[in-house]
């Protein structure tokens, strides 16, 4: 019976001993290092879109990572403010570096031989990676620098570049084209016909435009004749389209993105196994099983992009199997929902450079103890440094160092120490905390004989170390614990000015993200550079400038655990002004 199609079904039905919560931060952190992956191609090339809802019904359900994008961006929504920051990737048609490549490689022009038949929908597939090689990342250079695909990989790996057509006749006369431009140049093909469709094969190109054929609607290019042969008989009941983890994956993926790229969680899972058995002698037996049971759960990571009325906003998935997880693992997500207020971040002062803020669990202390007890070398590490040092971790640091906390970069008035900054974090239990810091202040002192001595900020008393414009110190405003470098960071943690959620700009950040979250890390873009023109030994070259100056901010937040579909998310917003 041929399965429905996966941008219509409901998402699947989902499913103590302690031990460390690696496998959600691996995930957590999988979802970051691939939000700022897609952040970066999407600004390169800006061509990623939504509407390739078709292309998945083409390719084998054993895709392994699948992206798609269109040739037109002018019809996008809330488009003005990108128009604006990159004016010439609307014009990338016409530009002098696309005409030079497309003559050079296939003797054709846009505006005559591709814009006539080019439809709104194009793709890049890739099945058949060599996973073990890819953790080998020094045979990931490219042989040659103008063919990104051009690496040892490449003879392995299946490669398919897919564009629909409007126009069956012009498609077939630019194919024509450039297979009679590049016979000229003494490049020759054979061919063969499969369900009446003609597939060309270059005998000596090994790019992923070495193959080409008119398929199915669609213009295919690939490394191999075999790809587009694959494709000409692939079967409906057998494609990516079919393939439930892709379907798990889209439905988890919002519903106003633009732009979206997928990677499937058996690649991932198989790539962890891979790194994690290159390092079985340094990680630990517990975190190494765990890590394993996290990927094998893992169903795919799909990454996305939205066009938002004031920028750019990019979203990070991984969706889980929770039935996979486990229920050890399942309880153990379950606990990490207890969110950071979003008011945290906000109050810091408008000024700041960046902020971060998180929360640190009351059990990280036994995490700790937990991760090092679970190798033989680090079994004991806690205990030496306890004797070296002659303190008690549990009673001077673990009982009360924990909870929601902020850390906040500022401008300071000094061009010598032009840059400070606090950490705050709010305790629950104070005289604890009190305690706690006079014994570390002690042994600060002790041990190298750093003073901290009494200083008024104020009607505020705090210690600190005060030397000339040197400033570091720590206090306790209400359940703060406070801990500042330079005398006005400090000033600025005990009563900002304005608040940074005082802020608009900020504060329609904060509607566009998701909410609640794990804490929100923040940079304020325009604050930066008015530093560095300030302090900056070297002017900022003009059109350098001009380019950066409609970038605002950049904010980033995750949400807390799983949600009902499995999913653990990631956002990252690069604010564009006008």
């Amino acid at each position: 019976m041929t399965a429905p199609n996966p941008f219509s079904l409901p998402p699947a039905t989902p499913e103590p001993r302690r031990r460390n919560l690696l496998p959600i931060l691996i995930g957590g952190g999988l979802a970051g290092i691939l939000l700022i992956v897609i952040g970066g191609a999407a600004l390169a090339f800006t061509l990623l879109t939504q509407r390739a809802n078709n292309l998945p019904e083409l390719l084998p359900a054993e895709t392994q990572i699948y992206a798609t994008f269109t040739p037109n961006l002018s019809d996008l929504p809330n488009i003005g403010r990108l128009r604006q920051a990159f004016p010439e990737t609307f014009d990338y048609q016409e530009s002098e570096a696309t005409a030079d490549l497309l003559a050079e490689r296939f003797g054709v022009t846009f505006a005559e031989d591709i814009a006539p038949w080019i439809g709104a929908e194009m793709a890049l597939a890739l099945y058949g990676l060599p996973i073990e090689e890819l953790t080998n990342l020094s045979g990931l250079e490219p042989a040659d620098p103008m063919n990104p695909f051009s690496t040892p990989l490449d003879q392995e790996t299946n490669i398919l570049l897919l564009a629909a057509v409007r126009d069956q006749r012009a498609a077939q006369a630019f194919l024509d084209k450039q297979r009679a431009f590049r016979e000229q140049k003494g490049e020759r093909f054979t061919t063969n016909t499969i369900n009446n469709v003609t597939i060309y094969a270059s005998e000596s190109d090994t790019t992923p435009f070495a193959a080409f054929a008119l398929a199915r609607n669609t213009v295919v290019f690939a490394n191999k004749a075999e790809n587009i042969a694959t494709l000409v008989q692939q079967e409906n009941n057998s494609t990516l389209a079919r393939n439930t983890s892709f379907q798990a994956v889209v439905q988890a993926l919002p519903g106003d993105r633009m732009a979206t790229i997928y990677i499937s969680g058996d690649t991932i899972a198989r790539l962890t196994d891979a790194l994690l058995e290159s390092s079985t002698n340094t990680v630990p037996t517990t975190t190494f099983n765990d890590a394993q049971a996290a990927a094998q759960a893992l169903q795919g990571v799909g990454l996305t992009m939205a066009v938002i009325e004031r920028g750019l906003r990019f979203d990070a998935v991984s969706v889980f199997d929770q039935n996979r997880l486990g229920n050890d693992l399942r309880e153990r997500i379950a606990q990490l929902r207890p969110a950071v207020s979003p008011e945290r971040a906000g109050d810091v002062d408008s000024a700041t450079l960046g902020v971060f803020s998180f929360l640190i669990p009351e059990d990280w202390g036994q995490q700790l103890r937990d991760q090092l007890a679970a190798s033989p070398e680090t079994a004991n590490t806690l205990d030496d440094l306890e004797a070296s040092l002659n303190i008690d971790f549990e009673r001077d640091l673990f009982r009360w160092f924990h909870g929601e906390g902020v850390i906040t970069v500022l401008p300071l008035d000094s061009n010598d120490l032009p840059v400070g900054g606090y950490f705050a974090l709010r305790v629950a239990d104070r005289s604890a905390a009190e305690q706690g810091m006079e014994r570390l202040r002690a042994f600060v002192a002790d041990s190298f004989g750093l003073v901290f001595t009494d200083t008024s900020l104020g009607r505020t008393q705090v210690q600190a170390i005060e030397e000339g414009e040197l400033f570091v110190g720590y206090g306790f405003n209400g359940n703060d614990l406070v801990i500042a470098f330079g005398r006005q960071a400090m000033e600025s943690a005990f009563g900002a000015e304005q608040k940074l959620s005082s802020q608009s700009d900020y504060a329609d950040v904060l509607r566009a993200l998701p909410s609640p979250n794990s804490g929100i890390f923040h940079v304020n873009l325009t604050a930066v550079r008015q530093l560095y023109k300030r302090v900056g030994e070297e002017q900022i070259d003009p059109d350098l400038e001009q380019r950066l100056a409609p970038f605002k901010a950049i904010t980033s937040t995750g949400t807390v655990g799983l949600d009902n579909q499995g999913a653990l998310r990631g956002t990252l917003l690069l604010s564009i002004g006008p």
